[in-house]
């Protein structure tokens, strides 16, 4: 139990970290498509309020719907990072 609550909050930290990471660093569309994930995961955190307001059994596994959430972030947030610097590369040869 300690090791999935350790890889829970390392997933969620990863995900929060590398998107501080892009925000702030990538420029122009880049910039736009990184804040996706973190709009993505602000929809789910908002329905999960709305729902569990009406119903508080509705979410009772709330946690596991941030951290798979997050766990897609950080893989989108990656493709994005490999698309990003093959584009830059391609695009820096004479």
């Amino acid at each position: 139990m300690l090791g999935l609550f350790i890889t829970a909050v390392l997933i969620l930290t990863g995900f929060l970290v590398f998107q501080v990471f892009a925000l702030v660093t990538w420029r122009g569309g880049w910039r736009f498509v990184a804040a996706l994930p973190l709009l993505a995961l602000g929809l789910v955190l908002a329905r999960i309020v709305i729902d569990t307001h009406r119903d508080p059994t509705s979410h009772n596994l709330w946690p596991f719907e941030i951290l798979i959430w997050s766990g897609l972030g950080v893989v989108v947030l990656g493709i994005l990072l490999i698309v990003r610097l093959a584009t830059r590369s391609k695009t820096s040869v004479p």
